[in-house]
């Protein structure tokens, strides 16, 4: 009994020992619990901590210099200011200021997003977490309901990665939270509405302006209730709510949107019956690049502002135009909207362009219309939409393109820098067959359009408006091609020094050729009175805070005196008035200008100027030089470039007030000369077969003539036989007539020339060639001149000033023998002979006459 007591006693013993054992185990297993909790909630807090420590600071620009779309403007005529373009790149976003976004598209958002923004300050929504958790919780954890504040969302969108982790998520949270205590609501609100993604049926629209222009066609501040309504109701599921995808949806959204709007007092029961009954009017307008208007202006200016940002903030190429499609720009065109217009419509008539029904290729042309009192470009057309080559943006622009200008050169290489050189506009030169040699290169002979047509004796403002090339080369080795170039230079010519002979600068065949916007800005450099100024395509580029980046400053400088580009423009008017470019006159207004034919009519050209714009129109085919024809006629810069001209400048000068040229500088004299040899005239000059040979010229003060003229010349003759009269001439067969004697012409060149006929004859009569019509020193003219030919019985032939006479060198003297004495450059007066008559030789030449008659 004792026993079983103790054994009891002992089981207790040993149960309490257990008990007690067991407590210790689990008091340990349960500190060994709240220590692992305490340390998981230390290193958790800890890990919190460090994420917070790492959060990226809040950066102002974050929020504001995000990818921008960057916009050009362009200048209307009322010198208002308009949108031209919208450049972006993937991302096509248009910041407006909050003041320009409608309340009702504030309020609309507000309503739908985060209807206690006004109310909130801690950026993030506690009440909306505990709601959306329970939302989730009954739909079986599936996540229905967001969140997340406007202020989160921002900071979502412009300082954080998408990514959904407890580290973006704390990140957001101090953000939001920093960012509720530096900005006002209507900073956080504007950030948000310009930085949301909106969907979109082109190209991804960021922002509330880019989904108003991209969905309406309209700028935001023009939205009303039921279109801010629309757009509000697409930031939840821009996918599935953006009207382009499902109207449908967007619609049921839509009315959401108004309802809440009406639920919180934003709008009234009648804004909103009203909102919900309109119908919307979508025009789904496509921003891209490819098909915004005046495609060819808008690209040089992307040209011309990248080259100006890598340059100004030296920067390179792919951040400069990084920049420009994502930065935000403001960027200010020169271009007049209505000029471009009035341009791209004429590119469009098939009628102003040549047709060649042999050629696979249509003709392509380009044109540029600069201000020349600015150097700002007003209007670029870089080609036509033709079957055979469609219209590409960024791509091939013909008015940027370099071609060969023919002689649409000629003002700038040669008779520009002609005049420079102390050359006048009555300066002679002699249009006949001409072989050049200059040192290490080949022999030249250039020809004119008309290849056999010679004209002879012409001055330089001849020479320019009948677009003669002989003249034109021989001014130009005169000169020097270094001067020639080295003008072509100053009017901003890419002169190499492949282009370094007399073809290339006197005739326009460069070796690369120069653009039409560079030849349009050198011709507004002769209108400009000499000064040329470096076109532009852009005034000014701000950055999306309306800094100045780029002030756009054009260089100026002189290339002519006001003299000589006074002169040179009133030598181009005559090429217009009554010469090669007579297509391009307008009824109202001056024009000066020049045309151009590259060889083989590869290139055709026409540049011109008024007293208001310069304009260029180039013509040619895409990929090569060859021959541009109308229905199998090979054309020059004078028809279809000329005519294209015209027509483009008689409707932008349609409603200008009529101008001519009157701005005449100080400096310029006139002085009446001879046409066939640029001095002051003689009685023998108005004496002319051809009539009276003088006329008034235009020279800068100092370059006048003060020599006279020693090509006309008066001279005895056989009137039958149009020989020089000699002793053997009988005297009723002497009649003295008026001949020109151009200096160093051979009777070769005179065979060719024009003006051939009315050279002085070489021959003279001798006792055996005094036969009827035994002409031998050529075909004699209804005057009695003869053509030139060579022989060994020449007279000296020259004419000085009145009263004397000259030997072949130029020498004035007395006259010796009775051949001189039928030769004179008097003025009219005739020296009388001095030598005596021989009756005997008489007879027998009379006997030879009677015999010669009676053997017919």
């Amino acid at each position: 009994m004792e026993n079983n007591t103790q054994l009891r006693r002992s089981d207790r013993n040993k149960k309490k020992k257990n008990k007690s054992a067991l407590k210790k185990i689990l008091n340990v297993v349960l500190w060994g619990v709240l220590v692992l909790i305490l340390a998981g909630i230390g290193a958790a807090g800890g890990k919190v901590l460090a994420i917070i420590k790492n959060t990226p600071p809040l950066s102002q620009d974050a929020l504001t210099k995000m990818k921008q779309s960057s916009i050009v403007y362009a200048k209307n005529s009322n010198g208002s200011w308009s949108q031209a373009a919208i450049l972006h790149g993937s991302d096509n976003r248009l910041w407006v200021s909050i003041d320009k976004i409608p309340e009702n598209l504030q309020n609309a958002v507000v309503a739908i997003e985060d209807q206690r923004f006004y109310k909130n300050n801690l950026g993030i929504d506690p009440k909306r977490i505990i709601g959306a958790l329970i939302a989730d919780i009954k739909a079986g954890g599936k996540p229905i309901e967001g969140a997340s504040t406007i202020t989160q969302q921002l900071v979502k969108n412009t300082m954080l990665t998408d990514e959904k982790t407890l580290t973006r998520k704390i990140q957001e949270a101090v953000l939001a939270w920093q960012l509720e205590q530096k900005y006002t609501k209507k900073q956080i609100l504007e950030a948000y509405l310009n930085t949301i993604y909106l969907g979109g049926p082109h190209i991804n629209a960021y922002g509330v302006q880019a989904a108003a222009l991209q969905y309406f066609g309209k700028d935001v501040s023009q939205l009303d209730l039921a279109e801010c309504a629309m757009i509000a109701g697409i930031t939840n599921n821009p996918s599935m709510y953006s009207p382009d995808s499902n109207v449908e949806k967007a619609t049921e959204r839509q009315h959401l949107v108004l309802s809440e709007m009406l639920k919180q007092g934003f709008i009234t029961q009648e804004q909103y019956n009203s909102a919900i009954n309109e119908k919307l009017n979508f025009v789904f307008k496509n921003l891209n690049l490819s098909t915004y208007s005046h495609g060819y202006f808008i690209d040089q200016v992307i040209n011309d502002a990248t080259d100006a940002l890598v340059k100004k903030l030296g920067i390179t190429k792919s951040e400069a135009l990084n920049k420009i499609y994502n930065g935000g720009l403001r960027i200010y065109s020169t271009m007049d909207p209505n000029i471009q217009t009035i341009m791209e419509n004429a590119f469009k008539n098939p009628k102003l362009f040549p047709v060649d029904p042999t050629s696979k290729e249509s003709v392509q042309g380009a044109m540029v219309v600069i201000d020349w009192k600015t150097g700002e470009i007003k209007g670029i057309v870089g080609g036509r939409n033709t079957n055979d080559f469609k219209y590409v943006t960024r791509g091939i622009s013909f008015a940027d393109s370099k071609r060969q200008p023919g002689s649409s050169i000629k003002p700038l290489t040669v008779y520009g820098p002609a005049l420079q050189s102390g050359l006048t506009a009555a300066t002679v030169v002699d249009d006949v067959p001409t072989t050049f040699t200059l040192p290490g290169a080949k022999p030249y002979t250039p020809h004119n359009y008309e290849s056999n047509y010679y004209h002879g004796l012409v001055t330089l403002r001849e020479a320019i408006t009948d677009s003669l090339n002989v003249p034109a080369v021989q001014v130009v080795n005169k000169i020097g091609i270094n001067v020639s170039a080295t003008y072509g230079k100053k009017f901003g010519l890419d002169i190499t020094k492949d282009d370094m002979y007399l073809p290339a600068l006197a005739l326009g065949g460069l070796s690369h050729g120069i653009t039409p916007i560079q030849e349009a800005a050198a011709y507004g450099a002769i209108a400009n009175k000499g000064m040329y100024i470096s076109p532009i395509t852009f005034t000014k580029i701000e950055d999306s805070t309306g800094k100045v980046l780029i002030d756009n400053k054009p260089e100026e400088h002189v290339v002519l005196s006001e003299q000589n580009a006074y002169i040179l423009r009133s030598m181009m008017m005559d090429v217009v008035n009554h010469g090669t470019g007579t297509a391009a006159k307008l009824s109202n207004m001056d024009v000066a200008g020049k045309t151009g034919t590259s060889e083989n009519s590869g290139n055709i050209w026409f540049s011109g100027f008024t007293p208001y714009y310069v304009g260029t129109v180039w013509m040619g085919y895409p990929s090569s030089n060859k021959a541009v024809k109308n229905y199998g006629v090979s054309q020059v810069g004078g028809t279809f470039p000329a005519k294209m001209w015209k027509t483009v400048m008689s409707e932008i000068h349609q409603n200008l007030p009529a101008k001519r040229f009157t701005d005449k500088p100080s400096g310029i004299v006139y002085e009446t000369v001879c046409k066939d040899s640029g001095e002051l005239p003689t009685d023998l000059c108005r004496q002319d077969p051809r009539g009276d040979r003088t006329y008034t010229e235009m020279f800068a003060a100092g370059t006048q003539p003060t020599e006279y003229c020693t090509v006309h010349v008066s001279a005895k003759i056989n009137t039958l036989t149009g020989k020089l009269a000699s002793e053997w001439t009988l005297p009723f067969l002497v009649k003295e007539k008026v001949f020109i004697n151009p200096p160093g012409r051979t009777a070769k060149q005179n065979a060719y020339a024009a003006d051939g006929k009315y050279v002085v004859p070489t021959e003279v009569d001798t006792e055996n060639q005094i036969q009827p019509g035994d002409n031998q020193s050529g075909n004699t003219d209804q005057n009695g001149g003869t053509t030139n030919s060579d022989s060994s019985n020449t007279a000296p032939v020259n004419g000085t000033e009145p009263g004397t006479t000259t030997d072949n060198g130029g020498q004035s003297g007395t006259s010796t023998t009775d051949e001189q004495n039928n030769i004179s450059g008097t003025n009219g007066n005739q020296t009388s002979s001095s030598g005596q008559n021989n009756s005997a030789t008489n007879q027998k030449g009379v006997g030879k006459i009677i015999n010669s008659i009676l053997g017919r």
